[in-house]
């Protein structure tokens, strides 16, 4: 049963997976394209994320290639991984039936299906939060067992040079051991866990010391996210299961209430929450609260759904012991609901309904209006449409600034929230509408011609 688990999972990845690159896959993958000291210079700019992915990458592309099938194969390949940890871990907490139910969450949930997909650095994330999970599980077994601390510690290591934000889950680790292991076993596990989240630091200091040191903002990449609500937080939680198309989203929450009050009154009843399952309550609640806070109360947003995949592990495997705390013949019928719901929302995550056809677009583009220019106000648009273009050139426009800088016409791309400019009075008369692009639904982008903005006008 779990080789299918892992088969389905694995081929609802592999779905699509020659489809074009989104604009962040195209960073990524001109990046890792680079000779290995330019990887590394470039990633030292690239200061959101840390190197470990990318030179992951520049080695699988040496060896593989960098078309779209072979440089997502290496984010498929951890994420099939990332199954096989996360049912080990999950049976060792509940029964093999319900711990096969949930790594079929896992496999087919939108949320790791599609970023288990990404040429991107999140599939190596959720294999890296399983197997540091995983690892600290075993810490809890057996404290004094100085190679699994040294295993745990090697995942922190890892985890950190993969995504900043694991150092939250590493504090959350650190803390759990702090109050519950025995006095004698404390000191060890902390001096495991901070010598291998220091090493992490002299990278830090490396990509962002200069901006810190001068008072710039040493994360400027990311100004583009908007001010996170508790709808966000609320959200981030229905996107693991992804939207039914029969049922509104309300309905998950019923389940996911209806599963907190069964286990709070197994709580009630036996007065004893199992360590483990406070671990993990900390994990799937705690992590994601805390970068909740940090997002609304911090000097900038950083609550983003792909950034707390070591959260959604964790939410996933608190729901499976919800479920085990009820009767077997109600407990399946809770776990088949929450696999159909997941199940009617993959089709979502399918880059055909989540991400524009930037390669199509291009061969439009080139096909009809040749070397024309094709100007945007969104980075999100430009890097994929300058990757697939074949003719001509792809530039970001700004009215103010760029209003005597084309002597032809040319074409515009954009979003209706983002077309605004472009359809005021102003350009009435030097505006048609060309095309009109539309996947996933109701998402579309609009293909403008400009014509009568030259030198002096």
């Amino acid at each position: 049963m779990l080789v299918v688990i892992v088969a389905l999972g694995l081929t609802a990845r592999l779905h699509e997976a020659g489809y074009n690159f989104d604009g962040d896959e195209v960073f990524s993958v001109q990046l890792a394209g680079r000779s290995m000291p330019e990887v590394i210079t470039q990633s030292l700019k690239d200061t959101p994320h840390p190197p470990l992915h990318n030179i992951l990458l520049h080695l699988w592309i040496k060896a593989f290639g960098a078309s779209e099938r072979s440089v997502r194969l290496m984010s498929v390949m951890f994420s099939g991984a990332f199954l096989l940890l996360s049912f080990r871990l999950l049976r060792l907490l509940m029964a093999n039936w319900l711990a096969l139910g949930m790594t079929g969450i896992f496999a087919l949930s939108p949320l790791f299906v599609y970023y288990g997909l990404q040429a991107r650095p999140y599939a190596l994330i959720e294999f890296l939060a399983a197997a540091n999970l995983l690892s600290f599980l075993k810490v809890i077994d057996e404290p004094r067992n100085t190679r699994i601390a040294i295993l745990w510690a090697v995942s922190c290591t890892l985890l950190l040079y993969a995504q900043y934000l694991g150092a939250l889950i590493i504090a959350i680790e650190i803390g759990f051991a702090l109050l519950f292991f025995a006095k004698s076993d404390r000191l060890s596990i902390f001096l495991f866990g901070s010598a291998a989240s220091a090493l992490i630091v002299p990278w830090m200091i490396a990509a962002m010391g200069t901006a810190v040191a001068g008072g710039d903002d040493p994360l400027p990449q990311i100004l583009w996210m908007e001010p996170t609500t508790l709808k966000n937080f609320m959200w981030f939680y229905v996107s693991i299961f992804g939207d039914c198309p029969w049922l509104q989203s309300r309905w998950l929450l019923f389940i996911f209430a209806f599963l907190g009050a069964a286990s709070i009154i197994r709580l009630f009843i036996y007065r004893k929450l199992p360590v483990k399952h406070l671990f993990f309550l900390c994990i799937g609640l705690g992590f994601p609260l805390m970068v909740y806070f940090i997002s609304v109360f911090g000097p900038k947003p950083i609550f983003a759904e792909r950034q707390l995949l070591g959260g959604a592990i964790g939410f996933v495997v608190v729901l499976g012991l919800c479920i085990a705390s009820l009767p077997r013949t109600l407990g399946l019928p809770v776990l088949l609901a929450l696999l159909l719901w997941t199940s009617t929302g993959l089709p979502g995550s399918f880059l055909e309904n989540s991400n524009p056809p930037w390669r199509n677009l291009a061969a439009y583009i080139d096909g009809h209006y040749g070397s024309r220019t094709v100007a945007t106000q969104e980075d999100w648009i430009m890097e994929p449409l300058a990757y697939y273009r074949g003719k001509g050139p792809v530039a970001l426009w700004q009215e103010d600034a760029d209003r005597g800088k084309y002597e032809h016409d040319f074409i515009f791309v954009c979003r209706p929230k983002r077309c605004s400019d472009i359809e005021s009075d102003d350009y009435n008369s030097r505006r048609s509408l060309l095309a009109t692009w539309q996947w996933g639904g109701e998402k579309k982008l609009f293909l403008y011609e400009i014509t009568g903005i030259a030198a002096g006008q």
